[in-house]
């Protein structure tokens, strides 16, 4: 194989359960090029999620609804 890598790139894996939504939307942001605060992770009722959230609490809320 020339050069063809098997593993997907680390953007585009799952984020870590223990991560906050500030640091997934910070690291949306600089992979995709996009100005700061353009990307907004939302609760399962459609609200801006809390930037000191973490990723296993925001998809327990997902899992209720």
């Amino acid at each position: 194989m020339s050069g063809e890598r098997n593993e997907i790139g680390r953007r585009y894996r799952n984020a870590r359960k223990e991560a906050s939504i500030g640091s997934i939307e910070k690291r949306i942001e600089k992979d995709y090029g996009l100005p700061s605060g353009s990307i907004q992770i939302n609760r399962a009722d459609g609200g801006n999620a809390r930037s000191d959230k973490k990723i296993q609490n925001l998809k327990k809320e997902f899992e209720k609804k």
